[in-house]
């Protein structure tokens, strides 16, 4: 495996490991995995959040919503 690959492992390695500690939420353990990959130059900075407009983001940020607002 390549320098990036690695990287790329240990940063997922890092935000699994932040979604199971549950200290911080998990939105900022997933945007900090972002930054951190962009801050690496693994992720393009222009093409980061182009994932935000894509219609399954938006459908699971709408559930959560609606599941707060039921809970």
């Amino acid at each position: 495996m390549t320098y990036e690959q690695w990287t790329i492992v240990a940063i997922l390695a890092a935000v699994m490991g932040g979604f199971v500690w549950g200290r911080w939420r998990y939105d900022v353990v997933a945007l900090a995995g972002l930054v951190v990959a962009i801050g690496f130059g693994l992720v393009p900075a222009s093409d980061a959040f182009a994932g935000f407009g894509h219609p399954a983001t938006i459908t699971v940020a709408a559930v959560l919503v609606i599941s707060r607002g039921l809970a």
